[in-house]
């Protein structure tokens, strides 16, 4: 009954944390650029 568990990983590849920032980041602009433009005045009705 003893069992060595493997543990499940991968390494990286290079420049992934740089892209998901940049990507991260144009979907954060473009969800503003979203709900600042939308026709009832978006943002400033988020407050309840």
């Amino acid at each position: 009954m003893n069992k060595v568990l493997k543990e499940l990983s991968h390494e990286a590849w290079p420049g992934f944390r740089k892209v998901f920032v940049i990507v991260f980041a144009l979907l954060t602009i473009y969800l503003l650029i979203i709900l600042l433009s939308a026709p009832d005045g978006g943002a400033g009705n988020l407050h309840h």
